[in-house]
């Protein structure tokens, strides 16, 4: 009868060779034939009867491999979620700024000293409640003490002011959008790019909007160029599409501080004022949310030939936009403008 050494056997099917060795000798086989059969020898055989006869059959069963830990207990788990919910990994000493799970992976041995898989992370990850996320971008320039005294101050006193005065305060911004412009991802065979037609033109639009809390907003598309002379025209026709002051809060840009705008201002006796957020603060500008709605659902699933095609899609997106005021005050509620309702 052929034999094999059970030692070069995996923890599985150990425990399982223990196991049927011993219930085969309580079941009468001779244990100088049951060890030879199982590759074992008979001193192993015999130490297998008597954990049986002393603990019982558990105690045949595999014991965990001896190592580092290979879990992360309730308080080292709670430990981790902070980390990574209000640090950045830069804060930890790696070079990126997004937390990836070989960063993580590396965290845990810095900190825990455990090493876990890539896909053992993944399962913790959800486990503890966090999700891949796109981040949101903030500069290093922008000054938390003066966001924090706009949010807490001064906007309140422009908003009290302007319901003094019966003016309406509209946020306003502008974006460029190119006939090349792409994003999203979609469906394909594993392994295998699919690829995307586009025109091949580079063409370009400014567009320009302003949008309030009630849901209404006003919009131009074009001209390609953004300077004083574009936005005072902007802030003309505006002005004479409602009757009430317009109040406009926008960002530093310098077109918005030039001094021919500072002059148009002045002019307009009251009828439009001008104030601005803090400087390095996007995320304080709620057009910044209708801008990233029509590139993500509109232009970037579309095919755009040229720049007429361009002005168009921009046009009939804002326009579209325009007749959705629910959607627009959905952007208020934005935590990070929620300031603004």
């Amino acid at each position: 009868m052929n034999t094999f050494d059970a030692r070069t056997l995996g923890h599985d099917t150990l425990e399982y060779i223990r196991i049927q060795a011993v219930k085969a000798v309580q079941e009468g086989r001779r244990i100088r034939e049951t060890a030879k059969i199982f590759g074992i020898h008979r001193g192993t055989l015999h130490r297998w009867l008597k954990m049986a006869r002393k603990c019982g059959m558990d105690a045949l069963k595999k014991n965990p491999v001896p190592g580092r830990k290979s879990f992360l207990d309730k308080t080292q788990e709670n430990t981790l979620q902070f980390y990574i919910s209000v640090f950045t990994s830069i804060n930890f000493g790696f070079h990126s700024t997004l937390w990836t799970t070989e960063i993580i992976q590396l965290l845990i041995e810095q900190k825990f000293s455990i090493h876990l898989s890539r896909s053992a992370i993944n399962r913790l990850l959800h486990r503890i409640g966090l999700t891949p996320q796109r981040p949101a971008r903030r500069s290093t320039k922008q000054n938390s003490a003066a966001v924090d005294l706009w949010l807490k101050e001064e906007f309140h006193k422009i908003n009290l002011l302007a319901e003094k005065e019966g003016a309406t305060i509209y946020f306003l911004d502008e974006s460029r959008i190119r006939t090349d412009y792409h994003a999203g991802t979609t469906w394909s065979l594993e392994g295998l790019t699919l690829v995307i037609p586009n025109s091949g033109d580079r063409h370009s639009v400014n567009m320009i909007a302003a949008i309030n809390a009630d849901g209404k907003i006003y919009f131009q598309v074009g001209p390609n160029t953004f300077n004083g002379e574009a936005f005072i025209e902007y802030l003309e026709n505006f002005s004479k599409t409602v009757h009430n002051p317009i109040w406009i809060i926008t960002d530093r840009c310098s077109v918005h501080r030039s001094k021919m705008v500072m002059e148009y201002i002045e002019k307009t006796n009251g009828k439009v004022k001008i104030y601005f957020l803090p400087a390095y603060s996007p995320e304080l500008n709620p057009v910044e949310l209708v801008w990233g709605n029509i590139k993500a659902h509109g232009f970037a699933r579309s095919l755009i030939h040229g720049a007429r095609e361009l002005v168009e899609k921009a046009t009939n997106l804002l326009e579209s936009l325009k007749q959705m005021p629910g959607k627009i005050r959905a952007f208020f509620k934005k935590e990070s403008v929620q300031y603004a309702m």
